[in-house]
């Protein structure tokens, strides 16, 4: 099998053009699997949470966001610990010109031609920048979730997926400034994901980020502006927050087409319960080529979207013990009564909704009801239509 050192060998980064720019002269380019954020002078200061040349770093030359080689060969750097790793990040930026000992890296499965760059400023003037790349679709995790893997033992059964956030600030930040805007950038990152909603991975809840996220906080220790706290109310927060927001939005739909489109969905909103099999709820009278033209209709049905969303927020309130069990199938009947139930009459199909019991038991059967009109529906108009064609 080749390694990943066979693979840098013969690997061929070609030339670097120029991407885009960022405050303080910061320029951003594209060569072979790498974002490159070079810095122009030696009078920044970098705070990262990357695995190589990370935390407190003076005069960096660059921040590099790197793809990995994928696959299997990509495991062969994997199982061999963090030193394998930094090896492999270092080799890499002597390939493409970088001094590696001067160059904070960080890695990602993303490809950086998915990458978004995005610069604001405050009201008093300071300039905000980011270059992020993004995507959670298969690593998507909640802080606090089960355990899944012991990193220490098994490095090769990761899932894809990670943020990757650099941000400059053209402004001279003290150290619990630096922190403090890493931290505003982390719980902007994590309001963006509650928004659209993305599951996690490891539990029923909704992400927080991926398990292999980083952050790089860039200074400018020659600006004029000088920072000491960043208040969350502060002009400087709100910008920092909304760049990220901008910018992570913008990544997620280029790397993984997530965007509120795609996520306002109501299969979608259900996988995170793993409600993923409605078609087996019940036996439907009805050909596979109708279910599935069917559901597709579902899918863009707002209504129907609307009380998936609802039943999933009483499900949500049921499991974080917000409200009792029964007092939130109560709710969840009632809505469902409104919603598809009263056009319902079969009996069995009344005897199975009033003795499901769960929440989430109840919006599976429900959906594949409402998959069952959009059947009938769809079947009337196809008469109706044939009842007016010319003969």
């Amino acid at each position: 099998m080749i390694t990943w050192e066979d693979v840098m060998e013969v690997e061929i980064p070609g030339e670097r053009r120029l991407y885009g720019t960022m405050c303080s002269g910061i320029t951003v380019h594209r060569q072979g699997r790498a974002l490159i954020v070079k810095l122009p002078n030696d009078f920044f200061r970098a705070l990262s949470s990357g695995f190589t040349n990370g935390g407190f770093v003076e005069s960096p030359q660059a921040v590099m966001n790197i793809s990995g080689i994928g696959g299997k060969v990509e495991y062969t750097c994997m199982v061999g610990g963090l030193s394998t790793f930094d090896e492999m990040n270092r080799r890499y930026a002597s390939k493409l010109g970088l001094d590696p000992m001067r160059t904070v890296f960080q890695g990602t499965a993303a490809n950086m031609d998915n990458a978004s760059v995005v610069n604001m400023q405050t009201g008093s003037g300071i300039d905000v920048s980011l270059a992020i790349t993004g995507g959670i679709s298969h690593n998507g995790g909640r802080a606090g979730d089960p355990t899944t893997y012991d990193e220490s033992r098994d490095t090769g059964n990761t899932k894809s997926g990670t943020i990757i956030s650099i941000m400059a600030i053209d402004a001279e930040l003290s150290d619990s400034a630096m922190l403090e805007a890493m931290l505003l950038a982390t719980e902007a990152k994590s309001c963006v994901i509650q928004e659209l909603q993305a599951r996690s991975h490891y539990s029923c809840g909704i992400a927080t980020g991926s398990g292999t996220d980083q952050v790089t906080i860039i200074m400018n220790r020659s600006s004029p502006h000088k920072v000491d706290r960043i208040l969350k109310s502060s002009d400087l927060a709100i910008t920092i927050a909304e760049c990220l927001a901008a910018g992570l939005r913008d990544t997620f739909d280029r790397q993984a087409g997530m965007n509120p489109v795609t996520q306002w969905d109501p299969l979608v909103l259900m996988e995170r319960y793993q409600i993923d099999m409605i078609r087996e709820e019940i036996r439907f009278p009805a050909r596979m080529e109708e279910l599935l033209s069917s559901l597709e209709v579902l899918r863009k049905d707002p209504h129907s979207t609307a009380m998936v969303s609802v039943m999933l927020n009483i499900a949500d309130d049921v499991r974080n013990g917000l409200i009792p069990e029964e007092d939130g199938m109560e709710l969840a009947r009632t809505i469902c009564e409104d919603h598809v139930i009263r056009r319902r009459t079969d009996p069995v199909e009344r005897l199975r909704i009033d003795n499901q019991e769960s929440v989430i038991d109840l919006l599976s059967y429900v959906c594949a009801l409402k998959l069952m009109e959009k059947v009938e529906s769809r079947r009337c108009g196809d008469e109706q239509r044939g009842d007016r064609d010319p003969q």
